[in-house]
């Protein structure tokens, strides 16, 4: 894949239509939904296609001329810049554009621009699980995913509701002995952000974090990948989501991952803060190898 250093940005998970729901058991004495019951919450959550989902390599559809994947950004060196934010579900980096933008284009989004808008990170308490999506039923520690709005509706909140509204790329993330450096820009900070509401601006020194650091494939050729179409994976749950699985996971140490469990809200702990994976009732998903 092309990928022209420039700026990057981190975004945010934008609060969309944030109701009164919450990872794990209901609590319906008090009004607070789990995943099962987020219908209640919004009602796009009951929709067919939802996200996650369970990829299933030898259902997956070969297609080669999905091709590549296409970020240009246009800061001085790929930075990603903005304000990291506990809001309560999981760490968002918000990209503040000022500095900045990345856009994605290539097949997948044909005829398509859309603009980095977040980064947000989704983890288990224990390393079993954690991610969101899973490959032939097996979870991964954690999963980091880049979001991007259609620039055709001028920001995020608009686009968010469109059907060719949004592409996320996901990134599987796998404990390993070797540091990821590139997370560490906000592995450092989450001591500022421990507490449910608070925030910090991450504004990173030259090559420090860029989003070939963080995502590696990205930077090269033929970067394989799976794609297929679906929803947010948080209430409202619109189904616009054109997703964009990475084929290869990245390495986390044991002590980085344990970093993120500092994170709490009003309900403990933020881990296990992932979507139970949905069905994919028919729908095509298909891969660039």
């Amino acid at each position: 894949m092309a990928f022209t250093t420039a700026a990057l940005l981190l975004l945010s998970f934008s609060t969309l239509a944030r109701g009164i729901w919450k990872y794990g058991d209901s609590d319906v004495i008090h009004g607070v939904y789990g995943p099962d019951a987020w219908g209640n919450v919004a009602s796009s959550c009951r929709l067919p296609d939802q996200s996650p989902i369970d990829i299933a390599t030898k259902t997956v559809e070969s297609d080669a001329s999905l091709g590549e994947l296409d970020i240009t950004c246009d800061n001085d060196k790929g930075l990603f810049n903005g304000i990291l934010l506990n809001n309560g579900y999981e760490p968002i980096l918000t990209a503040d554009d000022k500095r900045g933008t990345c856009n994605l284009t290539g097949v997948p989004v044909i005829n398509k621009n859309f603009q980095l808008h977040d980064l947000n990170i989704h983890f288990g308490c224990d390393a079993d699980r954690g991610s969101e999506h899973t490959i032939d039923g097996k979870s991964f520690p954690a999963e980091l995913q880049l979001m991007f709005y259609n620039t055709e509706y001028g920001f995020y909140d608009n686009a968010a509701s469109k059907k060719d509204g949004l592409a996320a790329i996901s990134v599987l993330l796998k404990i390993g002995e070797t540091e990821n450096n590139a997370l560490d820009s906000i592995v450092d900070q989450l001591d500022d952000v421990a507490v449910e509401g608070s925030s910090i601006p991450v504004y990173t020194p030259a090559d420090n974090l860029t989003l070939a650091d963080l995502v590696p494939d990205l930077a090269k050729e033929h970067a394989p990948y799976y794609t297929y179409m679906g929803s947010l994976t948080t209430p409202p749950c619109y189904e616009t989501v054109k997703w964009i699985v990475m084929k290869n996971p990245v390495t986390i140490t044991k002590n980085q991952l344990e970093a993120f469990k500092k994170l709490t809200s009003v309900q403990g702990s933020e881990c296990d803060n992932f979507r139970p994976t949905k069905p994919v009732n028919g729908r095509k998903v298909e891969a660039n190898f």
